[in-house]
């Protein structure tokens, strides 16, 4: 006789895989045609969570991926940021992070 828990478990592995498959091809079906949103100096501040004046100098200091539009040289190119990039240097930025976080030595 076969063991109860093991064919309840099984089950349930299959149920929770073809739910997890559903919503997969749904989610990829309504994000396959978002393209890449551009943002300005504002909403990139915002999105992030910090001052507007900080994304300038981070964009000064080439610390942030941007774009400038505008003239050579010109005292007040067109900022913008490509979402995208932005999640990416995110996801950068949080692992450098950890990397750092977890090299402190562990209290007793």
């Amino acid at each position: 006789m076969d063991n109860p828990s093991v064919s309840l478990e099984d089950a349930i592995r299959s149920i929770i895989s073809e739910h997890v498959t559903i919503v997969e091809k749904r989610l990829r079906a309504e994000f396959s045609g978002v393209s890449d949103r551009t943002l300005d100096v504002a909403e990139t501040a915002a999105h992030i969570g910090i001052s507007e004046k900080l994304i300038y100098r981070m964009c000064q200091e080439g610390s942030i991926p941007h774009e400038r539009y505008g003239v050579t040289g010109s005292r007040r190119p067109v900022i913008k940021f490509r979402l995208s990039d932005l999640e990416s240097w995110r996801t950068a930025q949080r692992l450098a992070n950890y990397k750092k976080r977890s090299s402190y030595p562990k209290e007793i």
